[in-house]
């Protein structure tokens, strides 16, 4: 449809045309993406249908509701539809209807029932959605806009006439015609970037993101990409990547200055399993020498095509992590939810080849899948920590309305117990034409099956949060290391964490992190909103008081808080460990004793105090054990005199944490989103040494008391 076409008066370019993306903004910026998704549904649409008039696109709230004083409201609005902003989406969306009934609502987005039935109510109880888009939204978008105009807004002559565009009538009857033939080439997507569409998103609190291709093999049930409309793989061109990663280090580099962060958001699902994937990360070095960006690439690799994905990962300088993800290692599991992952030899290969080139492995795993199991599901815990990967992210599952794993059929078969909990920083309060809208996202998470009990699930949680203190991000690396190196299991010493009395700061931790687990949940989703909606509790969720991840933030009060616990219950559990496996002679205990206090010197005031120096004097070379890939035998570290350490921060370092802090703030929610954006041993103390004389410590408690300077 040409601009100069006319159905009434009405021309594409007379109509206000807004796309919004919106994301909670009061305690942090919850989904902090660019949105280059709704920016490319508007170049596609422009280009369809000859547009001159650019389509507004909203990120922010706040932008949204200015706009909306200021300009009055849109002709035609779309609204995207995910776990982290459909109820902030639908009740913006209902306020405009409500003031303007004449503006059509778009929405689109996974956060949708596969069923009819589910579809149905779902429509029904949101009755300004004027039309949904289903799975792919460029060319349903285009189409629907382009038939709006054509029959002058007769929206009653549109139901059922588009594929991919969902809606009830006058009569109430659902219309779900079939889907529209997905985009094969995503080069036909004009660059919103490209165009400087997405200029204004470049604020220093936006991540800009990517996508080289679409699509995903795997039929996972608990993955909205599971389903078999995406199993086919169809790629943007090489050559719009390659500028798309220009045009971004430019920007980047421009903003860097005003704080923020410097990282990447890559959408693939099976980064690095292709061949375009190697050219995209030679265009990704080439920005990090001309742009020094990114420091950080977030992006989940292939589980497949092993050889090409540690290629990838090499030429960005260790830039991503990469992903040997397996949710669980139960056989019977995975065939419950579709899965087949990799061997557990390749599985272990991954991991030690990642250490090899120097990059961080990951691998996730998902808390009561169906037929999942305690035994079952530590079982995939210890595997996966025994392979060597040094980030373990655990999950609870999550039913998303998109997947399979969310039907009522699923639901029954494997006794699932749900609750309901607020999906953390997603919620706020927002004035949108007059009237105050509170809002907060609630998911639907499974706390036991047939299976495991709720009992078992705690339990399990309460593993997790060790875990993450003391496995993931290598806050204890030399102990680990040393572990891997002398083949003793890894596992069995964070279990013996588990199992022996911890200090009594970390032991009051656990048992309120516990305490929390169970409070977050709700029997009901109806109970839990009306209890956000009263009077003062979204600023307590605001304020951090309710609502936090639970695991980063406990995991970031231990870090700051109680170092020293952490490092006295590490202690005890790897001498207990050595005793258990008959190594506790004493050179091995001593060396254990200086690497313990090299690691909580490191770890000490990495978010404030940056300035104060703690120092430790240590009797083996514990820098030279950690930088050696294959390590000797102990004798080969001890030095000939003591030495001390001083453990500074570097002024990169310092920069790097300002600009975090800057974005998410110092409280130990904010700081655990840290966590979760930022490879945590590039913030650990560097040691700075010099040779002395003197005694040789004996043990943790004499370095306690004698030779830790905290400055």
């Amino acid at each position: 449809m040409e601009s100069s076409e006319t159905n009434g008066g009405k021309t594409v370019d007379t109509v206000d045309i807004w796309l919004t993306d919106l994301t909670y903004t009061q305690q942090a910026v919850s989904a902090d993406l660019i949105p280059s998704a709704i920016g490319g549904i508007a170049t596609y649409t422009e280009s369809m249908l000859g547009m001159e008039q650019q389509i507004r696109l909203f990120k922010y709230p706040e932008k949204l509701a200015e706009a909306l004083e200021k300009d009055g409201c849109p002709r035609i609005i779309g609204f995207s539809n995910y776990v982290w902003n459909s109820t902030l989406s639908c009740r913006i969306a209902e306020r405009i209807k409500e003031v303007s009934p004449e503006t059509i609502i778009i929405f689109g987005g996974p956060h949708f029932s596969l069923a009819d039935s589910e579809k149905k109510q779902f429509l029904e109880e949101h009755p300004f959605i004027d039309f949904y888009i289903v799975k792919e939204a460029e060319l349903a978008f285009a189409k629907l806009v382009e038939q709006l105009i054509e029959t002058n807004f007769d929206l009653e002559s549109i139901h059922g006439t588009i594929g991919s565009i969902h809606s009830i009538d006058a009569n109430g009857n659902l219309h779900a015609p079939l889907t529209l033939d997905r985009i094969r080439d995503l080069a036909d997507i004009p660059s919103p970037y490209l165009d400087s569409r997405l200029d204004e998103f470049f604020d220093g609190k936006l991540l800009p993101i990517i996508q080289t291709n679409r699509g995903c093999p795997f039929s996972c049930t608990f993955c909205v990409e599971g389903t078999q409309y995406y199993n086919k793989i169809y790629r943007n061109s090489v050559d719009k990547i390659s500028q798309e990663i220009d045009y971004i280090g430019k920007k980047m580099e421009e903003v860097r200055p005003l704080g923020g962060r410097n990282d990447l958001f890559i959408a693939d699902s099976n980064f690095g399993m292709y061949k375009q994937d190697i050219q995209t990360c030679e265009a990704i070095a080439e920005a990090q020498s001309d742009y020094s960006w990114p420091d950080y690439i977030n992006v989940a690799t292939g589980k497949n095509q092993k050889e090409r994905v540690l290629k990838a990962a090499s030429l960005i300088n260790g830039a991503l992590r990469l992903s040997g993800s397996v949710q669980s290692l139960d056989s019977d599991v995975l065939a419950n939810i579709k899965r087949k992952n990799i061997a557990p030899d390749q599985l272990m290969q991954l991991a030690l080849d990642a250490s090899d080139i120097g990059a961080n492995s990951y691998s996730e795993t998902i808390l009561c899948l169906p037929g999942d199991s305690k035994e079952k599901h530590v079982g995939t815990l210890k595997r996966v920590i025994e392979a060597g990967f040094n980030m373990v992210s655990t999950f609870q599952l999550m039913l998303l309305p998109g997947s399979e794993m969310c039907s009522p059929e699923t639901k029954e078969q494997y006794g699932f117990d749900t609750r309901f909990r607020v999906f953390p920083r997603c919620y706020g309060h927002f004035d949108v034409l007059g009237k105050r809208i509170v809002s907060a996202e609630i998911e639907e998470v499974c706390v036991a099956l047939n299976t495991l009990t709720f009992e078992e699930y705690l339990e399990c949680r309460r593993l997790h949060l060790l875990i993450h203190i003391f496995h993931n991000d290598g806050i204890f690396g030399a102990v680990l290391k040393f572990l891997r190196t002398e083949g003793l299991p890894v596992f069995r010493w964070i279990e013996i964490l588990a199992a022996i009395e911890p200090p009594k700061n970390l032991a009051n931790l656990l048992e309120d992190f516990l305490t929390a687990t169970k409070d977050e949940l709700w029997d009901s989703e109806e109970e839990l909103d009306r209890f956000i909606q009263e009077d003062g509790n979204v600023e307590r969720y605001i304020e951090g008081e309710i609502g936090n991840n639970l695991l980063f933030t406990f995991k970031t009060s231990a870090l700051t808080r109680f170092i020293d616990d952490l490092a006295d219950h590490a202690h005890s559990a790897t001498l207990a460990l050595l005793k258990e496996t008959g190594r506790d002679d004493d050179e091995t205990v001593a060396f254990i004793n200086d690497a313990i206090g090299f690691q909580r010197c490191r770890a000490l005031n990495i978010f404030d105090k940056m300035d104060i120096t703690p120092s430790l004097e240590i009797s083996y070379d514990i820098p030279g054990y950690e930088a050696d890939l294959a390590p000797g035998s102990l004798d080969e570290y001890a030095l000939s005199a003591p030495r001390r350490y001083d453990f500074v921060m570097s002024s990169k370092q310092k920069d790097l944490i300002t600009r975090y802090l800057g974005v998410f703030g110092n409280t130990p929610w904010g700081i655990g989103r840290m966590l979760t954006k930022v490879f945590v041993k590039k913030l650990l103390r560097n040691p700075e040494s010099q040779e002395l004389s003197g005694g040789i410590p004996k043990g943790l408690s004499q370095q306690n008391e004698k030779t830790i300077q905290l400055g």
